[in-house]
């Protein structure tokens, strides 16, 4: 099972890294964060070595990890999302290249690096959502909602525990100004692998109690139409079971 990571984005900790990778002296508070010989991994990255590109990425969630706290779960995150749950979050995704880049590093660099998270790879960093459309990300979650339960419900997954924790870390971002960085395998299963760094997995008690309650109102079956209902062609929520909207109502 792979574990999906959340990072809000600290710019002064991204700089940092990339200045780095740039051939500065690491910075003290990356101590713990740099695996093996950054400059070498990207000098192999600016070669065409895209598992070198790939370790860059893995390195910059690392990073993040020590400044701010990671939301963790396994079915979680920006490319599952866009994949299995709300595809239209994905207008609001970009590749970690791009992250990357604005920072300073060179672009023959980050050209190998992935642009969503692969499960076949294992450890590694993946899209992000920049802070200037965190308000749009949070509104899609909102507007969403429901169908987002249902589709989380059809796949045979906790929409309490994915949708509350997802909801929670697109708002601690929103709140503080950052955007969001996901990565894969950074900390195991129960938040090991990262000492000191603040783990937050899903936990009802935490969420809004309002958020909460419409999650679980999502999850309850329909209700029956009642005879009137019934005869005005009117009953139940307009999402599926599988989370799709009859026309006109998208």
């Amino acid at each position: 099972m792979h574990i999906v990571s959340l990072h809000p984005i600290d710019p002064e900790t991204v700089h940092r890294y990339v200045a780095t990778l740039q051939g500065e002296p690491p910075d003290p508070s990356l101590n713990g964060a740099l695996n093996g010989n950054p400059i070498d991994e990207a000098r192999r990255a600016r070669a065409g070595d895209e598992r070198a590109a790939t370790r860059l990425t893995y390195g910059l969630a690392r990073a993040l990890a020590h400044t701010r706290p990671i939301f963790s779960h396994d079915a979680f995150g920006l490319s599952f999302w866009e994949a299995q749950v709300d595809r239209p979050l994905g207008m609001l995704m970009r590749p970690p290249a791009r992250l990357f880049i604005e920072a300073g590093l060179d672009t023959a660099v980050a050209r190998a690096m992935p642009t969503r998270l692969d499960f076949q790879m294992g450890m590694m960093g993946g899209a992000y959502i920049p802070a200037r459309l965190m308000k749009q990300a949070h509104q899609m979650l909102d507007e969403h909602m429901e169908r987002s339960v249902k589709r989380l419900m059809a796949a045979e997954y906790d929409p309490m525990a994915s949708l509350g924790l997802m909801y929670e870390a697109v708002s601690y971002a929103r709140d503080n100004g950052m955007g969001l960085y996901e990565a894969l395998d950074v900390i195991g299963s129960e938040g090991q692998g990262l000492p000191g760094a603040t783990v937050i997995r899903p936990d009802r008690k935490r969420l809004d109690r309002g958020v909460a309650e419409r999650i679980a109102d999502y999850q309850k079956p329909p209700k029956k139409p009642g005879l009137i209902q019934r005869m005005m062609g009117r009953g139940g929520s307009p999402a599926s079971v599988n989370g799709h909207l009859p026309e006109g109502e998208r």
